[in-house]
């Protein structure tokens, strides 16, 4: 797409995602759903995150926010995703790194390469919204770095117009100690930021009631 069909061109938003191979995607659901319906429900909250998010939600005359990158496992596919419906809407990548917080890292720093901001989403919260995003890009025209909290503790969105390495180190990912060790390492290191508002995603079978909630997976419970 030319940059002159988004709202935000001098933004890139990363979707951090994998192909749903079966069993090997969602695990921690596997107990309650089992392989099938996890590999089920991921390839669900995948596709409705890039339809969320590469698709304009505001109405035939709008724009687009911005453009898309879903940035892949190196053991994805990369003709799996460029094969989708509406490819072409988006870029595909490969992320680089040893570890979550590396891949992050290099993620958000190639954009940056490009882009004067850089909003990275998984696909495990289904209840980001297109506004969400809106509003993380414009928070980052006063503050360094933006965040959408998770209720476990970790976040949803990370954004940024400036990065440094600290804060994707020494960071125990998958914990409820994520939030709070970025948060020292902003006030380390002098950053500013804004929290948008908290947001549920699904990781365990404790996760799957906040379903109910979203009028796109109500069936799943």
């Amino acid at each position: 797409m030319s940059p002159a069909n988004f709202l935000y061109p001098d933004t890139l938003i990363i979707i951090f995602a994998r192909e749903p191979v079966y069993g090997r995607v969602k695990t921690r659901l596997i107990p309650a759903l089992g392989k099938q319906g996890a590999t089920e429900l991921y390839q669900r909250f995948l596709d409705y995150a890039i339809h969320q998010h590469t698709t304009n939600q505001r109405g035939i005359n709008s724009l687009n926010l911005s453009p898309v990158n879903v940035c892949i496992t190196p053991e994805s596919r990369d003709s799996f995703f460029l094969e989708m419906e509406g490819s072409d809407r988006f870029m595909c990548s490969r992320q680089q790194g040893d570890e979550l917080g590396s891949r992050m890292y290099n993620a958000l720093e190639a954009a940056l390469q490009n882009y004067s901001k850089a909003i990275l989403i998984g696909t495990d919260c289904p209840f980001l919204t297109p506004d969400d995003i809106q509003q993380a890009i414009t928070a980052l025209d006063n503050h360094d770095v933006v965040f959408s909290p998770a209720s476990d503790g970790g976040y949803v969105l990370i954004g940024v117009n400036k990065l440094i390495t600290e804060l994707f180190e020494a960071i125990d990912w998958g914990t409820q100690r994520v939030m709070a060790q970025t948060r020292n390492v902003m006030k380390t290191h002098g950053l500013s930021w804004r929290e948008l508002s908290e947001k549920n995603d699904i990781d365990i079978k404790s996760d799957l009631k906040y379903l109910m909630e979203h009028d796109e997976f109500k069936d799943i419970i």
